[in-house]
């Protein structure tokens, strides 16, 4: 018995109207392999792993903030100039400075992040369902490991429009 199997669509509506009707009939673990963020991903509860994006990317900023501080702070301590009579740390000077490493962290942070949760998320999906993927399909992967004839009669009844649906591994 197959543990997946592998459908594909071509209309982002017709892949909610098959979540709908799986999470209906109680199948978990839906995975959907999308080319672009359609709304139907969030409809399978596992949109993957960029909610953690925003969080990793803040954490890069800070980073970069606190890396800014201790370089400015650490440099004018290690060789102190009195200049125009202003105090040796000047906050204000140091304001652009901050600002450009906070967003060094940040950007950097965001392109490294985009990189290994593509990669990671990627392994999360069978190679079946994303060898089907094209820019113009969305192809699902549906557990059906351990259920009955009449259960697997009903999920594949569940997957209208779909443009094909294979046996996977």
């Amino acid at each position: 018995m197959p543990s997946r199997w592998i459908a594909t669509f071509d209309e982002p509506a017709l892949v909610a109207q098959a979540l709908t009707a799986l999470a209906d009939l109680g199948v978990p673990g839906t995975r959907l392999v999308s080319p672009a963020p359609y709304r139907a991903v969030h409809l399978t509860g596992q949109p993957g792993p960029w909610r953690a994006m925003g969080w990793l990317v803040l954490g890069g900023g800070l980073c970069g903030l606190a890396t800014a501080i201790a370089l400015e702070v650490g440099t004018s301590l290690a060789h102190p100039m009195h200049v125009g009579g202003q105090p040796v740390i000047a906050w204000v000077q140091f304001g652009v400075i901050m600002f450009e490493m906070t967003m060094l962290g940040a950007g950097l942070t965001n392109f490294l992040a985009m990189i290994v949760l593509g990669a990671w998320s990627r392994r999360q999906v069978a190679k079946a369902a994303r060898d089907g993927l094209r820019s113009d399909r969305l192809t699902l992967a549906i557990p059906t490991s351990g259920r009955s004839p009449e259960q697997l009669q009903a999920i594949r009844a569940a997957l209208v429009g779909a443009t094909g649906i294979e046996e996977a591994p």
